[in-house]
């Protein structure tokens, strides 16, 4: 029996253990890890599903499964990568690329809190010594390699974001953190998204006057350190969402000044970059 720790969506445990296989109940998430493995050539260690798992039988990933109670994120990678595939990774080598917190996907509920993370590793596959039988082959591929499965539908669909987000470029906000701007609010806390009446605004949500962006438009802004609806704001830029598979970024706006722990904006932003790959940066 798999027993997990529920986390609130600022990634708050909630003291509360869930089993496997059970509903989750609503307002609660579970942790998840995906562990990219890359060696000194560029290519990456990619496994095939069995022909008994009850998802995406026989199709290639990159490991990854649920963070077990009591374990942090690195402690469920590490032993991820043992059990799938059989090798020892090295905490030091592992870096956390960016986490998404998913409520639904394809209408179907997840309710995770997705770490995905970057080892690097230069040993062999060693599939002979994993602890579980998930995993029938273990392949060391080329990003070329990768995309060929992918178009060919036999990588699981849930790991498109490897083509954008898996690279070692980052952007310089240099210029944008710690501005001072104001503007617009067109989607006041508490309002509809236009076109999904079912998108509440759980924050403000608007613009920066004059700044335009590369589609045309002037630049989004989260704003946050308040619980009011406001028609205009004035702060200061304190974290950058970049968008990995969107040409928008979104600079997030603290009305005071002050700072805000990263798990508050990325659970304060997940209604709506649930939909989105992307990261913090600032």
């Amino acid at each position: 029996m798999e027993i997990w720790d529920l986390y609130t969506k600022y990634r708050r445990k909630t003291g509360k253990e869930h089993i496997r296989g059970e509903q989750i109940p609503e307002g609660y998430y579970h942790l998840v890890v995906h562990v990219w493995i890359r060696n000194k050539n560029g290519e990456y260690l990619i496994s095939q599903r069995a022909a008994n798992r009850p998802t995406f039988p026989l199709m290639w990933e990159c490991v990854g499964g649920s963070v077990l109670k009591g374990e942090e994120s690195v402690d469920g990678a590490i032993r991820e990568a043992k059990e799938e595939i059989g090798i020892v990774l090295e905490p030091s080598q592992g870096k956390k690329l960016f986490s998404k917190i998913r409520d639904v996907i394809d209408g179907q509920p997840f309710q995770d809190i997705m770490d995905v993370w970057l080892f690097e590793y230069d040993g062999e596959a060693q599939l002979e010594n994993a602890t579980t039988d998930e995993a029938v082959d273990c392949k060391w591929m080329s990003v070329d390699d990768i995309k060929k499965l992918y178009d060919s539908g036999k990588l699981v669909y849930t790991l498109d974001y490897f083509f954008c987000a898996l690279n070692d470029d980052v952007p310089d906000y240099s210029n944008v953190i710690g501005r001072t701007v104001s503007g617009k609010v067109d989607r006041p806390l508490g309002s509809q998204h236009p076109k999904h009446p079912d998108m509440i605004y759980p924050v403000n949500y608007g613009y920066v006057k004059g700044v335009m962006t590369a589609d045309g438009a002037e630049q989004d802004v989260y704003i946050l350190g308040t619980d009011e609806p406001l028609n205009e704001f004035e702060g200061k830029v304190i974290k950058v969402f970049h968008r990995f598979n969107d040409t928008e970024d979104k600079w997030i706006v603290s009305v005071n000044g002050a700072d805000i722990p990263e798990d508050k904006i990325l659970g304060d932003i997940a209604f709506q970059e649930q939909f989105f790959y992307g990261k913090l940066y600032g």
